[in-house]
């Protein structure tokens, strides 16, 4: 079975995902739509296919199977609804929407449609992350006390990105990695608490978004976690870094393909190390989208992971603005 794949947005990280796809044998790309017509003709071009500007018109006349939706935050409308309706799986790029009644809908959609989903989270296929994870689902680790995410990097956009009601701000656009990432290895959180200010990029012209960002997490198992992110650090150093004290072993990660594991319950003190260089954890997230399609399997980050990744992002930036500890679910 071949699958048919269209496109929503075709910026820049809609040209890796078609990238990754055009090396599998199993899809054929088909339909490729932008509001800038050049960019939907580009990818046609390249790829083969039908370019178009109104995803509707393309739903409509394409008999897709699956479709791969990148666009930005502020772009989300009914894209999911009508495709999932449509019997169109769907791999859809984080934050899933700015607004967590729109990611709930989305939700609703596709669960009731029964199609598969994929939440752009490529950091569950780090291979550290994936060994962390098998550890701390069989207990090894035993109970989780302290968990630490940073997200550093030197980094800035000069368009929408700096525009907290068109991109959310670092914590809901970028960092939600990290959230993501921890909530799927330490289970779901329960309150939380955080500051964030602008202090690297006060003379930015149009900036609206945090460059420093700080927040206290609370864990339904009991565990306390923090999260740091900024865009203020200094250039080449390392993105994501975490780490996680359970009562029989540390985990410290200094790379989604990196895990080291600290054992405090053998003596003398054991380190083990878990590496591969070469994976590449976006083009698993892919592939796992297309074998769970054609292999009728749940995918690792459903739609309803990533609606509950930008509720936990977004109830941090409601901590700042209100100066309060806010409670999950968010009403």
């Amino acid at each position: 079975m071949v699958l048919r794949i269209g496109f929503i947005g075709c910026g820049g990280i809609a040209g890796v995902h078609a990238s990754y796809l055009s090396t599998m044998r199993e899809v054929d790309l088909v339909a490729f739509c932008d509001i800038i017509r050049e960019r939907a003709e580009s990818m046609a071009n390249k790829y083969g296919g039908s370019p178009y500007t109104d995803y509707h018109e393309m739903l409509k006349r394409e008999k897709l199977d699956a479709v791969f939706i990148c666009l930005p935050p502020f772009a989300h409308r009914d894209e999911v609804m009508i495709s999932a309706e449509m019997g169109v799986h769907i791999y859809i790029e984080k934050p899933i929407a700015l607004d967590i009644k729109l990611a709930r809908e989305m939700v609703r959609a596709v669960e009731k449609a029964g199609v598969k989903s994929q939440v752009g989270y490529q950091l569950r296929f780090g291979a550290g992350v994936e060994r962390a994870k098998e550890l701390i689902d069989k207990g090894e680790i035993g109970s989780i006390g302290l968990v630490v995410g940073k997200y550093w990097c030197r980094f800035i956009r000069r368009d929408w990105w700096l525009d907290r009601s068109k991109s959310g701000g670092q914590i809901v656009e970028q960092a939600t990695h990290v959230y993501d990432l921890l909530r799927w290895l330490c289970g779901d959180v329960l309150r939380v608490y955080c500051e964030m200010d602008r202090i690297f990029y006060r003379e930015e012209p149009g900036m609206t978004i945090e460059d420093v960002s700080a927040t206290v997490l609370r864990f339904k198992s009991g565990a306390i976690g923090t999260v740091t992110a900024t865009i203020g650090a200094v250039p080449k150093f390392g993105w994501v870094k975490w780490c996680i004290i359970g009562s029989n072993a540390m985990l410290d990660s200094e790379d989604p393909n990196n895990l080291k594991v600290y054992w405090s319950s053998k003596t003398p003190l054991t380190i083990e190390e878990y590496k591969e260089v070469d994976r590449d954890p976006m083009l698993l997230a892919v592939r796992d989208f297309i074998e769970a399609i054609l292999e009728d399997r749940p995918t690792r980050t459903p739609i309803k992971e990533g609606a509950k990744s930008l509720e936990l992002t977004l109830a941090a930036v409601k901590a700042s603005e209100t100066n309060s500890v806010i409670t999950l679910p968010l009403l």
